[in-house]
């Protein structure tokens, strides 16, 4: 296996990433450089699940940036999209457009499929290969839940649970109210229910959240403290 960089791309819905790598001939590889940017693709798409017309400019703005950090490496780039791309009605538009202009495929995956790349991506970065553990992700627009055991799913789900889905919903008053919160929780309650004995009946040893929510609400309980 000779090296080569490459780079890959996360079209988040409150969020897109970049990391750029050196994979080297003995399949480990060495991250040459990362960014992010609030894109908000999701954000203003209300019950309608489109696109608007700045949320897409927005995204291909940022994927333009992204493909001059990716080409100053020279490194081919995997790009795939989440939960906001995976339910918009006017998906097409967004997708014809990176290829066009900007000369990016993307890939929309499957929440499953996601749950999947996130429990990979965990297992690289925490020594947690031998454990059980139940994996929660939260994104913009999706909740990603997952079993899994020395590489093996064992459960996965993907739930329509994501902070800007449940901003739209839920939090659009300013103060918020008590009643927003609690229809809120009910909300959630009613979605996570009906998965809670297949969670329960794995005996998970260990939870593990990623994503930039649950690294807030660590933060939030650091500072607590």
């Amino acid at each position: 296996m000779k090296e080569r960089n490459l780079a890959a791309i996360d079209l988040g819905t409150n969020s897109f990433h970049i990391v750029i790598v050196k994979v080297k001939s003995n399949a480990s590889f060495e991250i040459l450089g990362k960014d992010k940017e609030s894109v908000r693709l999701g954000s203003g798409a209300g019950v309608n699940e489109v696109i608007t017309p700045e949320a897409l400019n927005r995204g291909i703005s940022c994927l333009k940036r992204f493909k001059v950090l990716a080409d100053r490496q020279n490194a081919d780039i995997r790009a795939v999209a989440t939960s906001a791309l995976r339910e918009a009605k006017n998906r097409n538009e967004f997708l014809k457009k990176a290829k066009e202009e900007v000369g990016i495929n993307i890939e929309v995956i499957s929440g499953i499929e996601e749950a999947r790349l996130i429990y990979f991506g965990i297992l690289q970065g925490l020594p947690v290969f031998d454990k059980k553990i139940l994996m929660i992700d939260i994104g913009g627009g999706s909740t990603e839940i997952l079993i899994g055991s020395k590489g093996d799913v064992l459960f996965s789900q993907s739930l329509k649970l994501g902070a800007i889905r449940l901003t739209d919903k839920f939090f659009i008053g300013d103060p918020l109210s008590s009643s927003d919160v609690t229809q809120c929780k009910m909300h959630v309650e009613g979605m996570i229910s009906p998965f809670k004995r297949e969670i329960e009946k794995h005996k998970p040893e260990i939870v593990v959240g990623s994503s930039g929510t649950i690294q807030s609400i660590a933060q939030i309980n650091i500072a607590l403290k």
